[in-house]
């Protein structure tokens, strides 16, 4: 005797096209409402000469190395003392132009304390580099 196989031709299928123009239209939606920011930092140049021409009346040269040593024009002080020297040359010279030479070490927040101080003096122009 031939027995039969019966097989049932209403076996459930998973439709998946209206699953994926759903996720192709929510792709498409992400992206065209994105806003894409440029983010800003800090521009350091490494060069082993001056970038301003040390002339010492007229160019306030500060150094910021590891361990907590500061100079201005050669003159070791601290961090917050880096404000009072910029001063005294300021008022001595009004065109002043300042530069920043940092080791690499240095944290950014120092960094960017030495240069609000710069700001504070009014000091216009002023560059940073690194050794």
């Amino acid at each position: 005797m031939a027995t039969r196989t019966f097989r049932n031709k209403d076996e459930a299928e998973i439709n998946i096209t209206p699953m994926l123009d759903v996720v192709f239209i929510m792709l498409i939606f992400f992206i065209v409402t994105t806003t894409f920011n440029k983010e800003t930092g800090l521009r350091i140049f490494s060069t082993n000469n001056s970038t301003i021409n040390s002339d010492k009346v007229k160019v306030a040269t500060i150094k910021l190395e590891t361990n907590d040593n500061y100079t201005v024009n050669g003159v070791a002080t601290t961090l917050d003392g880096i404000e009072s020297l910029l001063a005294n040359l300021k008022a001595a010279n009004p065109e002043l132009k300042a530069q920043i030479i940092s080791s690499k070490e240095v944290k950014t927040g120092l960094l960017v304390s030495a240069i609000a101080q710069i700001k504070q003096n009014g000091i216009q122009q002023y560059t940073v580099s690194s050794f």
